[in-house]
């Protein structure tokens, strides 16, 4: 059944289940994955606000000067995203989804390529990223762009619980 904002905001108040419904033609549970890489974008933001535009830009060059750091970088991404490749693996192993605990080696090869691309452009978007917040008063837009989005995207990501 297909809702708007407001209605389904009323029937989740009330305790009702919201996954067979859409809001304005877009299913509950992609709305609430949209809400979730919101929450997940404004979340970079207050990280990237931490770290700060001058260390992005001194990793940046440095990851430059020294090709270790690089490959640090791409061997930490790749064992990470392989982990958790694992992880949801054997859990679907374990309610049922899958016949035998054999790994698929194309989610593997394909956590490999996602590791390999981010690790080797990992010091040119460091760069652009710190080059980016060093400019004046983009700070500010940043932070205003990025409450509402966290809002947004934790209110979306509500109606699918």
């Amino acid at each position: 059944m297909d809702l708007t904002l407001t209605d389904a905001w009323t029937l989740w108040w009330s305790g009702q289940q919201l996954t067979e419904h859409s809001i304005h033609g877009m299913s509950v549970l992609w709305a609430a994955r949209t809400g979730k890489l919101l929450a997940f974008l404004a979340g970079t933001t207050i990280v990237l606000d931490i770290i700060g535009s001058e260390k992005l830009i001194a990793w940046s060059k440095k990851a430059g000067e020294n090709p270790r750091l690089k490959r640090i970088v791409v061997w930490t991404l790749f064992v990470l995203g392989a982990g958790v490749s694992l992880v949801f693996e054997f859990f679907a192993w374990r309610q049922g989804g899958f016949e035998s605990p054999v790994y698929d080696p194309r989610l593997l090869f394909a956590t490999g390529l996602v590791a390999l691309l981010l690790g080797t452009s990992s010091r040119r978007l460091a760069g652009w990223v710190g080059a980016a917040l060093a400019r004046e008063g983009i700070e500010k837009w940043v932070r205003w762009i990025a409450v509402p989005l966290f809002f947004l995207g934790f209110a979306l990501d509500y109606l699918a619980s």
